[in-house]
């Protein structure tokens, strides 16, 4: 069962987990087997298949090597399982660039199983897709497309057309076409391709599933897109580049949506929210669970229950046809898109390739004027853009001070440490807006036509673009912010879903203005940490790798240190906002958190501001917390209000301030975007979220907060208030460096 919840993972891609399942499988048959045992090849093979999914290619390497040797010897060259090895062995040797190696092994694989197996076997059919790809890498194209041609008409017969394997093919054979010039049988071919991946994903119970196989179609997405570019069908292309961007997350913000719209009995309202509740408290375990067989406990039960959520929710369909049409979200087209667009807005949406990192940027204004350029490969883009964000939280200087000079290679890319060799003629940076123009001239100036119309720029990032402040690029000789006022989203139809939220909020009735928690205890003040000067802390990252106790690990770390400035924060907001909620100190804790979200409280205000610690789980998303106070915990609540905690609460909120450091990061997923606690916050129901991008001051951060809410409370927008209280600190000596305001991000609308 073990090994079968292994492949179960790995078949939906949800490699993390499917890894540590088959490490532990592979041991446990090699102790009890022996190396030679079926079964124990078996568990060698699926281990190295996904070691090479996840890119360890050093170690996928050997592994197949050995199982093919093992099974020659036991099992013999035409025994199925030996084929398969034969036929992973190629793989890893064209996943290395030893083409000259793999070609003959495929080409043996493909005989030999035609011969055993027949030619619409299964097995067959991947060797056929294999040998056929890599004809097409070393140019051999006539051979390689009846051989695609082939393999898509047996997968058709043998798997059906919505198989992933289907779905392989159609995706080898859109390429070839399209390299041979016919562009049209690519589009039909990816087009047919899409129809199927969407219906795979919607055939998942959980949200982790429809995640991990929709990422696995995500590079055909962006081809097709390409393609639809190419043939200036921009209308076309868009609408297929906004289906790679936020998919569970529009999803969940139209189920609450619907909650809210559709009269439900009170029995039938209650039994949702008992089952999203009882959901997000085993994902929480499932999350903070170190232990393997108690992840895998916990995750059957988990299925269980989304089966009972499922057959429920079937049944609320077929009662309230309105609960059907609402909580499937509308991917939204241009022509739709353009009408939620203020008049002085651009929107501008960038997507990768996750294949090769290529990038499309689109732009459209209210008047449905659509622009698509072909960025093209940024080389080192990823790196540069780490680079970019840490300078700008720590300075050039800073980085150099502590032995992490950056430097310019001649290809273009920015890294950072000791001196590269001559031969890459690395110049040193000295100037942070060297990267910044850098970055601009291949972001920004290929849109400098349309920037310059507009004074509402709105961004949806892809990839490691969602963790920079767009406003701090240079361009013209001056940064963004000089001439645009910037917010950001995760997609046009994720702020579309926004705006609805927006309209529905604004006829609620007896709203509350402000709830604030801030400046929780930490430590005893007569004994303090060290290096109390930020609101974050460096953590040990191979005390949080995947498989230690979170909570376990946590509790070794250093100590949190009080933050005295959250008082001034809370102490300014409550003179700004003379009727709000203030709570501090011991009262800023998370068990007090949850009596409120408990009590529908939370719901009934306007603006939340949390004024704490932010804590960035290195590896997990899922973990990512505020940290409440620390002084009064209990296993139950151990002061980490975590965003899969946060995803349980229910929340009605135009703004959520999260004042603390690094709350704007976390992972970056294919078809979703940066995970964390701002997508949490969304699916809790928050509107707008004001979040950080690095270590923040303690002192300087409550200036910039009096500032905010002294602008919003006179009745700027939020973006507004957001944009003017950055401009007035770029003109203050203290605060002119980037590192004091640019931090602060605002996602929504």
């Amino acid at each position: 069962s073990l090994n079968n919840l292994a492949a179960i993972y790995d078949s939906v891609g949800r490699l993390d987990e499917a890894l540590p399942l088959s490490e532990k499988g592979y041991r446990q048959r090699l102790q009890v087997l022996g190396e030679k045992h079926p079964d124990t090849l078996q568990s060698l093979n699926n281990l190295a298949s996904i070691y090479q999914a996840v890119g360890r290619l050093d170690e996928a390497l050997p592994l197949y090597e050995k199982g093919y040797r093992l099974s020659l010897q036991v099992l013999g060259e035409t025994h199925p399982d030996t084929l398969t090895s034969l036929n992973n062995l190629a793989g890893i040797y064209d996943s290395v660039g030893r083409l000259d190696e793999a070609l003959p092994l495929y080409e043996k694989g493909y005989r030999l199983s035609l011969q055993v197996l027949g030619e619409k076997h299964p097995d067959t059919l991947i060797s056929l897709n294999n040998l056929a790809f890599i004809y097409q890498a070393v140019g051999r194209l006539d051979e390689a497309l009846p051989l695609l041609e082939k393999a898509y008409r047996l997968s058709l017969q043998v798997l059906g057309e919505k198989h992933p394997d289907t779905l392989i093919s159609l995706n080898n054979l859109a390429i070839a076409y399209a390299e041979q010039g016919d562009l049209e049988k690519g589009i039909d071919y990816l087009e047919q391709l899409v129809m199927g991946a969407e219906s795979l994903r919607r055939a998942q119970l959980s949200v982790e599933n429809r995640r991990s196989v929709f990422a696995q179609y995500i590079h055909s997405y962006f081809v097709l897109s390409q393609f639809y570019f190419l043939q200036n069908n921009y209308q076309f292309a868009f609408h297929t580049a906004e289906k790679t961007k936020a998919r569970t997350l529009l999803e969940s913000i139209a189920f609450k949506l619907a909650l809210q719209q559709v009269n439900f009995t009170a029995e039938e309202h209650k039994k949702i929210v008992l089952q999203q509740t009882q959901l997000a408290f085993l994902d929480t375990k499932i999350a903070e669970t170190g232990e393997l067989d108690e992840r895998t406990a916990l995750r059957i039960k988990k299925h269980a229950l989304l089966e009972k959520i499922t057959a429920f929710h079937d049944d609320l369909k077929q009662r309230y046809p309105e609960f059907a049409a609402l909580i499937e979200p509308e991917m939204i087209t241009a022509e739709k898109g353009r009408l939620i667009l203020h008049k002085n807005a651009l929107f501008i949406s960038y997507i990768q390739n996750p294949s090769d990192h290529q990038l499309l940027v689109f732009t459209l204004n209210h008047a449905g004027e659509l622009h698509i350029q072909d960025l093209g490969k940024i080389t080192g883009l990823a790196q540069t853009l780490s680079i970019y964000r840490e300078a700008l939280g720590t300075t050039i200087q800073g980085l150099r001070q502590k032995g992490q000079s950056v430097w310019r290679l001649a290809d273009g890319r920015f890294v950072m440490g000791n001196k590269p060799s001559r031969d890459k003629k690395p110049r040193r940076v000295r100037h942070i807006d060297q990267i910044s123009g850098y970055l601009a001239e291949k972001l920004l100036q290929p849109l400098a036509e349309q920037l310059k119309t507009k004074t509402h720029l709105i961004f949806s990032p892809s990839g490691g673009l969602a963790q920079i402040p767009f406003e701090t690029l240079i361009l013209d000789n001056q940064p963004l912010i000089a001439n645009h006022a910037i917010s950001y989203t995760q997609s046009l139809s994720s702020f579309a879903l926004l705006k609805k939220r927006e309209a529905a909020y604004q006829q609620l009735k007896g709203r509350e203005t402000l709830l604030a928690m801030g400046n929780p205890r930490y430590h005893d003040p007569k004994s303090p940490p060290k290096n109390c000067e930020v609101r974050a802390l460096e953590v040990d990252l191979e005390k949080l790798s995947r498989g230690n106790n979170y909570k376990d690990a946590l509790h070794n770390v250093n100590k949190w240190c009080n933050l005295p400035g959250t008082q001034k924060e809370l102490n300014i907001l409550k003179a700004l906002y003379p009727d709000s909620t203030i709570y501090q100190q011991a009262d800023a804790s998370e068990a007090h958190l949850q009596r409120l979200n408990q009590d529908q409280v939370l719901s009934r205000y306007r603006y939340l501001h949390f004024a704490t610690h932010g804590f960035l789980h290195p590896q997990t998303s899922a973990l990512s917390a505020l940290v409440l106070d620390q002084l009064n915990t209990t296993d139950e609540h151990d002061g980490y209000l975590t965003a899969v905690e946060w995803i349980g609460y229910q929340l009605k909120s135009d703004l959520m301030v999260l004042s603390a450091c690094q709350t704007g990061l976390g992972e970056n997923v294919s078809g979703e975007g940066i995970m964390g606690l701002p997508y949490a916050l969304y699916i809790a129901g928050n509107k707008n979220t004001l979040m950080t991008l690095w270590k923040v001051d303690d002192a300087i951060t409550a200036e910039f907060m009096r500032r905010f809410f002294t602008k919003v409370n006179q009745g700027l927008s939020h973006i507004q208030a957001l944009i003017d209280t950055k401009r007035e600190f770029r003109q203050e000596k203290p605060y002119q460096n980037p590192k004091y305001w640019a931090a602060f991000v605002l996602y929504g609308v």
